[in-house]
C-alpha cells in the first residue's frame, strides 16, 4: 500500500512554484511545502471511523483525548489535552461545537468527531 501519490506532490510543488504568492520561494521549498501538506493529509486520514471512549485522536500534528458524556439528556464528546481546560466539546444531539478559540486544528477534529459512528 503506498502512503503518498509522489505525482500529486511533485504537481503540487510546481503548481505553487507558478502561483504569483510563491513566486520568491526555490522550488525545493516549494517541494518542501507540498510534502508537509502530503503528510498532514495522510495523517489525518489516519483517524478511526467508529468512535470509542478514551481514543486518542491526531489532527494536523496534535494529540487529544476523547471522552463520551452522557448524563440528563445531554450526550457530548469531551476533546481533553493540551490545556487544563481542554479543547471544547461536541454536542452529539444538536451536532454542534463548542470549542475554546476557533483554531483550525479544533474544527477539523469536531468534524471528524461527527463523521464518527457511535
Amino acid at each position: 500500500m503506498k502512503k503518498y501519490n509522489l505525482s500529486k506532490i511533485m504537481k503540487m510543488a510546481w503548481e505553487m512554484k507558478k502561483s504569483y504568492s510563491c513566486r520568491a520561494l526555490s522550488f525545493a521549498q516549494c517541494l518542501k511545502r507540498a510534502w508537509d501538506m502530503a503528510k498532514t493529509e495522510y495523517q489525518n486520514s489516519l483517524v478511526p471511523d467508529k468512535f470509542t471512549d478514551g481514543m486518542t485522536i491526531t489532527v494536523d500534528g496534535m494529540t487529544r483525548t476523547l471522552s463520551r458524556w452522557t448524563k440528563g439528556g445531554y450526550d457530548r464528546i469531551y476533546i481533553n489535552g493540551g490545556s487544563r481546560r481542554g479543547d471544547g466539546f461536541v454536542d452529539l444531539k444538536s451536532r454542534r461545537m463548542f470549542l475554546r478559540g476557533e483554531l483550525t486544528y479544533q474544527i477539523k477534529m469536531a468534524e471528524k468527531i461527527l463523521a464518527m459512528t457511535f
